[in-house]
């Protein structure tokens, strides 16, 4: 892996982390959420991954956006 694949894939768990982070927020916020939450509600994400497709071509779709604006779209697996 390049130094700028490193950066794409730092890059992308960052952009996840603030999306995650927002989203528990809000849900604390708004009573929905509580911290005693925060550990089946990971367990459930877990199980949940390997289930849904659709996450799965979102990720592969942003992936490839992000590398194109670093310069990285030749470099991808094909």
């Amino acid at each position: 892996m390049t130094e700028n694949e490193h950066r794409l894939m730092v890059f992308m768990f960052t952009k996840q982390m603030v999306v995650i982070t927002a989203l528990i927020e809000l849900l604390k916020s708004r009573g929905v959420l509580t911290d005693d939450d925060l550990v089946p509600f990971q367990s459930l994400v877990l199980s949940q991954e390997q289930a849904n497709r659709e996450i799965l071509t979102s990720v592969v779709s942003q992936y490839k956006e992000f590398a194109s604006s670093l310069g990285l779209e030749e470099s991808l697996p094909r």
